[in-house]
């Protein structure tokens, strides 16, 4: 089985993206964006409740401050700088959460981040520890196999595996794969429709952190 995952709210003021939603309808987690790259309170409460509503596992979508380049721009930031943005917008979805009853169970960065966080042992380190300060029991998507093992090996945090989902891609292809993804990324509703078509996800939930916390 996979876990398909997509994003929500990422969206800010009168900018908004519905099309996100009829994706969601067929994924079994999402992501909602945390506010730094986007993602502004009316947009994480709405996202929220759909959730909540379509019983789908939680994550925190975060990214670098950087609403104007949609988090898509590098930044060097020093350790301290990084851990402070991870812990301030893992804490935020995951407060906001608490008052629907929800508890967020996943981790996905954003845009340059996440590249960063799939090529950089330093910086992907730095993150791995700052979420796991928040809540040992959160999983970390991650899109590169090796720095998967290096992080659970390393920080003790688990990491499931990531693949992004494209036109070329078949639910066949990703169970042949060497490294099987735990859970699969989508970004069109073409594709989600086509991979829900072959089978139904289901949410990684390693830990379930709502039975452990």
């Amino acid at each position: 089985m996979f876990d398909f995952n997509s994003d929500l709210a990422q969206e800010f003021g009168v900018y908004k993206d519905k099309t996100s939603y009829e994706i969601a309808k067929y994924m079994s987690s999402v992501n909602i964006s945390a506010g730094f790259h986007a993602g502004d309170p009316m947009s994480i409460k709405e996202a929220l409740l759909f959730a909540k509503e379509n019983n789908l596992a939680l994550g925190a979508h975060i990214g670098y401050p950087d609403i104007s380049g949609f988090g898509k721009r590098t930044m060097e930031l020093g350790e301290d700088e990084i851990e402070a943005m991870v812990i301030y917008q893992v804490g935020a979805i995951s407060a906001y959460a608490k008052t629907f009853s929800l508890e967020i169970e996943n981790v996905r960065c954003h845009g340059a981040m996440n590249n960063k966080l799939s090529s950089d042992k330093d910086f992907a380190k730095t993150v791995a520890m700052a979420v796991k300060k928040v809540n040992p029991w959160l999983n970390l998507y991650i899109a590169n196999y090796e720095m998967k093992k290096f992080l659970e090996e390393e920080v003790k945090i688990n990491c499931p595996y990531e693949v992004l989902f494209d036109e070329n891609m078949s639910i066949r292809q990703l169970r042949e794969m060497e490294n099987v993804p735990e859970t699969v990324h989508f970004k069109s509703l073409e594709n989600a429709k086509r991979a829900y078509d072959v089978i139904k996800p289901t949410p990684v939930n390693y830990n379930r952190v709502s039975g452990q916390v």
